[in-house]
């Protein structure tokens, strides 16, 4: 091949090649966008804003020769109590910080129940009484994420700190004399806490919440029978759905001059 001609045909396909680089780089590139971030600006629940609510619990309990899995003919009577109280202030719109104070009591009185572990191994509980109170504050920050753009669904995360005080004791009575333990238990506890809200009306809302993650310090300090004293503590995360704390409330959202529409 002619040299001269060989090196026209190379001219040319550079050229060509150069060209195509240049059309491929001035095409807009467009990043792949989950959506997440497309409701950043859609306001839930305005700054302003206050939350408040309330929570109460009540169960009575009047077992008579009740049979469940290895508990055989248990007669239990007493009651619990709980109340939780919580307020909190928008400052700034979907984020909202405030404080909880939470009180729970229990009063059982146990008649008789045996215990069967296995066929050779299970014991009884006579004539025995458990009382147990306690107190714990939080402060929370809850942050709300509405679906789509709803203005009535929305989920929420919650972040509670929280410090709590209770006391408790087992005993009973043996020929008119009292035998049992006193405790007293202190706790700190990190959680997160989401959960979902439902407006049924404009200013009042339904929301279910579960407990997901925590941090948590405990010390318990017990007197047996006023002689012996005995102390534990534990610490630890927990990193799953806890399905026994799964919580349902109505909240109340009071616009103030700073959050009320015009």
């Amino acid at each position: 091949m002619n040299p001269k001609r060989f090196i026209i045909i190379l001219t040319l396909l550079f050229s060509l090649s150069q060209s195509y680089v240049s059309a491929k780089d001035t095409t807009s590139y467009q990043p792949f966008d989950r959506g997440l971030g497309r409701n950043k600006a859609f306001v839930f629940v305005p700054k302003g804003t206050v939350m408040a609510g309330l929570s109460v619990a009540y169960q009575n309990h009047d077992l008579d020769n009740y049979k469940f899995l290895i508990i055989d003919g248990m007669t239990l009577s007493g009651s619990s109590f709980g109340i939780a109280p919580h307020v909190s202030y928008f400052v700034r719109n979907n984020l909202s910080v405030g404080a909880r104070f939470d009180y729970n009591t229990y009063n059982y009185g146990i008649g008789g129940a045996s215990i069967d572990l296995s066929d050779d191994l299970g014991f009884e509980i006579n004539d025995s009484n458990m009382i147990n109170r306690s107190y714990s504050v939080s402060l929370t920050m809850r942050n709300y994420f509405p679906i789509s753009d709803s203005r009535r669904f929305g989920f929420f995360t919650e972040v509670r700190l929280t410090g709590g005080y209770g006391q408790g004791k087992n005993y009973k009575v043996v020929d008119g004399s009292k035998y049992g333990t006193y405790q007293e238990m202190s706790e700190l506890e990190l959680g997160l806490i989401p959960g979902i809200v439902f407006f049924v009306t404009n200013e009042t809302a339904f929301e279910v919440s579960v407990g997901v993650l925590g941090f948590d310090y405990k010390k318990v300090r017990q007197y047996t029978n006023q002689v012996y004293e005995g102390t534990y503590e534990k610490s630890g995360a927990n990193f799953k759905i806890n399905i026994l704390n799964i919580n349902f409330g109505i909240t109340f959202y009071i616009p103030t001059g700073v959050g009320r529409g015009k």
